[in-house]
């Protein structure tokens, strides 16, 4: 399919301004996407308060699980293992899921962007409108470390705001640095796979569809199952007890979440402790031993095969 791209704004200074009471720190900004990080405290005064998202369509990559209620109806979790997306002009309300509040990276793109990727993975028109056809998206594993690393290297870097004298001193800072084309294709490459991952997960099924209240229960059963893991995925969790926990059998549970999630119950719990580790060692110092225990493994040797097997790479590799 042909990509349609309508003139973009070389000026970054184009871009919608931020309003003063926003937390979201960006890291950097250019007439094609941005990429920053927010952090609220469980106590913030913009937490649990409804407002309207603004400047462009943003996709948000987790650090810890919250939940966002969209135009004042369906409800989202996001976590280590789900994005968020959030088209401009939603009404959203994000409430915090642990006591640590809310730590998320998250990524805007111009809306004619956006349009050429929903296109593209849904095989349908171009919509003009610009806004993503779904709330979530199951979060790829190459994306969610290269946008980790990237946070982690714009923050050493000072990640100046575009527009500023120069527009992007990091760039020609010590060797490493990212350079805005670096920038811009790693952060185009991140929500390009997450669109392509929330289409094929909300790919209509041939599956006689339940009824209205079944689906809901569905749901409703399994974002519980997912919020017990995402708040505390280093406990040693029992399928029993998950299952008892939302009123529904063991297999039936084993069911529905890998229907509604696509992954079983202990790979999408793998997944949740080993992003957690991911995070840790590309951001710290720590002993790799000191991470894998905290992070539910029981040695070095097991956080690092499993790492391998999940990243590609052992985490000694992924280090600063």
């Amino acid at each position: 399919m042909a990509l349609h791209l309508d003139p973009l704004p070389d000026d970054p200074d184009a871009r919608p301004g931020p309003v003063p009471w926003d937390p979201a720190r960006p890291l950097f900004e250019s007439g094609m996407v941005g990429i920053g990080t927010i952090r609220m405290a469980a106590g913030h005064s913009e937490m649990n308060r409804e407002r309207v998202a603004y400047v462009w369509p943003t996709v948000s990559f987790p650090r810890l699980p919250y939940t966002v209620r969209f135009d004042r109806a369906e409800l989202v979790q996001g976590d280590r293992n789900t994005a968020v997306l959030t088209s401009v002009g939603s009404v959203m309300r994000r409430v915090s899921l642990t006591d640590r509040g809310i730590d998320s990276v998250w990524m805007d793109v111009h809306p004619n962007l956006l349009a050429d990727m929903v296109s593209v993975a849904t095989q349908s028109t171009r919509d003009p409108d610009a806004r993503f056809p779904w709330r979530s998206a199951p979060l790829p594993t190459a994306p969610l470390l290269a946008i980790t690393r990237l946070a982690v290297r714009l923050r050493k870097q000072g990640g100046a705001l575009a527009g500023s004298s120069p527009p992007y001193p990091f760039a020609s800072a010590a060797a490493g640095a990212p350079t805005p084309l670096e920038v811009e294709e790693t952060v185009l490459g991140a929500i390009g796979a997450a669109v392509k991952s929330a289409a094929a997960a909300h790919a209509p099924t041939r599956r006689r569809p339940p009824s209205a209240a079944q689906s809901r229960f569905h749901r409703e059963a399994v974002n519980e199952v997912r919020r017990q893991l995402a708040v505390a995925p280093e406990d040693h969790h029992r399928l029993t007890r998950l299952a008892a926990s939302v009123h529904v059998s063991p297999f039936h549970l084993c069911r529905l979440f890998k229907r509604l999630t696509g992954l079983p119950i202990h790979r999408y719990l793998e997944r949740l402790r080993l992003r957690a580790a991911m995070e840790e060692t590309v951001e710290t110092g720590a002993r790799m031993l000191d991470i894998a225990l905290r992070h539910g493994f029981c040695s070095e040797a097991h956080l690092s095969n499993a790492f391998l097997k999940e990243f590609g790479t052992r985490p000694s590799r992924v280090r600063g």
